[in-house]
């Protein structure tokens, strides 16, 4: 302590010496009156979230049902060269008031900048610059948030005290929402926890620092609001100011049941449901959504107090809920004494029952009741000097004297509290009366503000009448204001306004009377305007009538044309066709403007897409399918889509299956998956026939069979890929009819002709790997079947047409062939034109392949 500090006894809370003694020593500078506080940083800082938003400390804003919760900052505003191109910067001003001069922070609630006030700097005030916040998105487009924020912040501006950070207003322009506040230099506490990490701050500036934000506290608890969100980087350490709290423009106020709430207001939205919190500092009661509490601000400043005095958080920055699921439990801090570490450890208890109910018994418990013991020791010393009587004499008087002076003590403070607080009561009141706003919110704070005082100090009436006279004759000048500017309305409702606060006077009676001739002239002059504004609007009518109709007429054309013009660019064929949301998009335009012709053009865009999708299917039928789908949808009663039949082959050439499988196709099954395999091929007299490129398997049978449930025994199939053989004709026949209802093609068993035709490719010769019985030397081939698609095809794409399993055909006389040899017979028999009538039995060498003709 240097030699410009003296022992002497403050007025109000003492700074305390953060020792475990019993001695309190009361600090003061003499010529500045200002905390011995050592300096935050050498960096410049500022209040509210200046260095927040990028630690674990950083408020959690919560989604709510009708919020969004992955917002852009509102706040996020941008500095431009000027026009000229000079490299002028051009200022960002808000209400043609605040001038935007650097951005000083980002948190969770938005962005802090500082800013020049004009008006202050046009008063030549000393200092011009205030700290403004704009608000992020997850507060703006909250329905109520503006309603809310507004009134808290109103809250915050009469939280008049050393160590809170003054809010000045609360405002909005279009839709940035916006509060401004003192602008203080230093640095915010986070910031010096880091630089400070796992050591804390020395041990004095911590002391310094827990003492000054628990009168801040205090003295918020004393007006009904509880902070909600404490943390570090909602403290400001400043240069020559002490340690500051902020953000109580959030705050909210205690509900019934902890605090009593002020004079019966009842909050129409709470600033809470916005879910700003933060997890690590967050008590375990507010995690779990219940209602504030002093008690809450009791456990987030515990935690505070831990990394002041250890550099680190309690739990390891884990909520509250999460630690006590884990039952962890703080490290004692050496550096403090029992006393000091039981207070600490009571506050930081998880559950609201176990903990210290307020932050008041806190700072008795952990710095002692020093104040009237320091007093009780000043008047021992006194009376063992006046008497010389020494210690004996003190020691048998010293019990009784204790309890006397310990009660008076406690009547004086307890007498210098309500002084204090009438003191504050008086300075919030006067505030809002110089603040003059008249609006029914800030004459709604004035009443209730009234009503405390008035509970406070009820025998003070003159105090109370002469505000009451002072806020009516404010009416009352507004009044006379609004009258001179011709505004009689509002003149009026200021008297009647005025009127609910004091009884009228003189002036306000010759203010009546003027407006009740005022009102008299004005009904007679409106009166002859209105006359004959009637007749020349009733002309005006006329014209603008006729006009409006013929206008609206070629309006209306000029819609459909461009609806038209847009239709038919959006109609142009290709497989890119925008069928929902072009073609329907301006059907629906279409209906809305004129629905008779909409229903008359339906037709026409049924025929002009059915003639589109014939051409896109000859190129590519499987990519013109959900372009039919889609018109389908959007035209359900037009024909010729509705019958419009696509043919998944019909692109093919015939001949061109050999090719690769790019010239193969499938028909799709209605009830989920595609039809056998299909190559298209020159049939009998060379005419386009679709046939089986494999011979029906056990799988496509397999697929039937669950589909329909008409097979008794599936069991007695062989594996998947093997050819279907050992079925009647009739189960065969079955499969077919099956296949034909689902694809919407008629399938049928080949006549011989076609199938020859198929199986030989117009006359060529049988490929020579052909499964047909033959034994020779060390080859040996016809023991048994073989996979449908093993072997090489034809150059028209069949796959095993000769061999494997002998296949059925109708001859031209309508009798059932067995063709193109199976396993069993002899290679030089196995031959395109080896044939044997059949009597349509299951056998295990017989099965056959699909065919369909060729939809043009």
């Amino acid at each position: 302590m240097n030699d410009e500090t003296r022992i002497v006894k403050r007025r109000g809370e003492p700074l305390p010496e953060c020792d475990d003694g019993d001695t309190t020593v009361y600090v003061e500078h003499e010529n500045t009156g200002a905390n011995d506080h050592p300096p935050a940083s050498a960096n410049p800082g500022l209040i509210p979230s200046a260095a927040a938003g990028f630690t674990a400390d950083a408020t959690v804003v919560k989604p709510a049902a009708h919020v969004k919760s992955t917002p852009k900052p509102q706040d996020a505003v941008e500095f431009e060269p000027s026009a000229a191109g000079s490299g002028a910067v051009t200022k960002t001003v808000i209400k043609g008031r605040f001038e935007l001069d650097k951005l000083l922070g980002v948190g969770g609630m938005g962005a802090v900048y500082k800013a020049l006030d004009r008006r202050k700097l046009e008063a030549s005030d000393s200092e011009p610059y205030v700290a403004i916040k704009l608000l992020n998105d997850d507060f703006q487009q909250h329905p109520d948030a503006f309603i809310s924020l507004q009134r808290e912040a109103r809250k915050s501006q009469t939280l008049a005290h050393p160590n809170i950070v003054t809010v000045y207003d609360f405002d909005r322009e279009d839709d940035r929402v916006f509060m401004t506040m003192e602008f203080l230099e230093g640095s915010p506490l986070d910031k010096l926890l880091r630089e400070h990490a796992d050591v804390g701050l020395e041990f004095d500036q911590a002391c310094s620092v827990l003492h000054d934000i628990s009168q801040a506290l205090i003295y918020a608890h004393s007006h009904q609001i509880v902070h909600s969100d404490f943390k570090p980087g909602n403290i400001f350490v400043t240069r020559k100011k002490g340690a500051k709290v902020f953000d109580f423009g959030i705050a909210r106020a205690v509900s019934e049941g902890s605090v009593a709430s002020s004079a019966g207001e009842k909050t129409l939205f709470d600033a809470g449901t916005l879910g700003a919190l933060t997890p690590a500092y967050a008590s375990y009661e507010m995690l779990k959504g219940g209602e504030p509490a002093p008690s809450d601000d009791v456990y987030a400043l515990a935690c505070v107090a831990y990394e002041l005095f250890s550099g680190r958080h309690p739990f390891g920055k884990q909520p509250a809920d999460r630690a006590a699921e884990r039952k962890l439990k703080p490290a004692r801090i050496r550096s403090l004494s029992r006393r000091q570490w039981r207070a600490l450890e009571s506050a930081l208890a998880i559950h609201r029952e176990d903990r210290t109910p307020t932050v008041d018994k806190f700072v008795q418990k952990f710095f002692g009741n020093n104040t009237w013991k320091w007093v009780f020791g000043s008047v021992i010393a006194a009376l063992v000097v006046a008497a010389g009587a020494g210690y004996t004499y003190l020691e048998k008087e010293n019990v009784q004297e204790q309890k006397r002076v310990k009660v008076e003590l406690e009547q004086k403070l307890e007498q210098e509290l309500l002084q204090s607080r009438i003191a504050d009561k008086r300075e919030a009141i006067d505030r809002l009366v110089a603040l003059s706003a008249l609006t029914p919110a800030w004459e709604e704070d004035l009443e209730i503000e009234l009503q405390e005082y008035s509970e406070l100090n009820p025998s003070d009436e003159s105090y109370l009448d002469t505000t009451q006279q002072q806020v009516y004759e404010l009416f009352v000048a507004a009044a006379t204001g609004q009258l001179n500017l011709g505004n009689l309305d509002q003149a009026e409702d200021m008297l009647t306004r005025g009127a609910g606060w004091h009884s009228e006077t003189g002036e306000a009676e010759a203010i009546k009377s003027q407006l009740a001739d005022e009102r008299q002239a004005l009904r007679q002059r409106l009166e002859a305007e209105r006359l004959a504004a009637e007749r020349e609007a009733a002309l005006k009518r006329q014209r603008e009538l006729a006009e409006q109709r013929r206008q609206a007429a070629l309006e209306e054309q000029r819609k459909i044309d461009a609806v038209l013009d847009d239709m038919e660019q959006a109609l142009r064929c290709s497989f890119n066709m925008n069928i929902a949301g072009g073609v329907g998009g301006q059907l629906e335009r279409l209906a809305a403007l004129d629905s008779a012709k909409a229903q008359k053009i339906r037709p026409v865009l049924g025929e002009e897409m059915a003639g589109c999708f014939s051409r896109l299917a000859d190129r590519n039928p499987v990519r013109t399918e959900p372009l039919l789908n889609e018109a389908r949808a959007l035209l359900p009663a037009q024909a010729v889509l509705t019958d419009f039949k696509l043919d998944f082959c019909g692109h093919l050439q015939p001949g061109s299956g050999g090719r690769g499988d790019r010239y193969s196709c499938a028909d799709h099954l209605a009830g989920g998956g595609e039809a056998p395999v299909m190559v298209v091929v020159k049939g009998d007299s060379n005419k386009p026939l679709v046939v089986g490129k494999y011979e029906i398997s056990n799988g496509d049978y397999r697929h039937f069979c669950e589909s329909t449930g008409q097979c008794d025994d599936l069991s007695s199939l062989g594996p998947d890929n093997m050819p279907l053989n050992n079925i009647s004709l009739a189960q065969a026949q079955a499969y077919i009819d099956w296949l034909s209802e689902q694809t919407g093609h008629q399938y049928r068993l080949p006549t011989e002709r076609e199938w020859f035709a198929a199986a030989s490719a117009g006359g060529q010769g049988e490929v020579a790997d052909r499964n047909c019985y033959l034994k020779y030397g060390g080859i040996e081939k016809g023991a048994e079947l073989v996979a449908v698609s093993s072997g090489g095809g034809n150059s028209f794409g069949l796959v095993n047409p000769v061999g494997n399993v002998q296949e059925w055909a109708y001859g031209a006389d309508g009798s059932l062939l067995a063709v193109g040899g199976s396993r069993e017979d002899a290679m030089s028999r196995c031959l395109a034109t080896t044939k044997r009538f059949h009597d349509g039995q299951a056998d295990l060498v017989t099965g056959f392949r699909v065919a369909r003709d060729l939809r043009r």
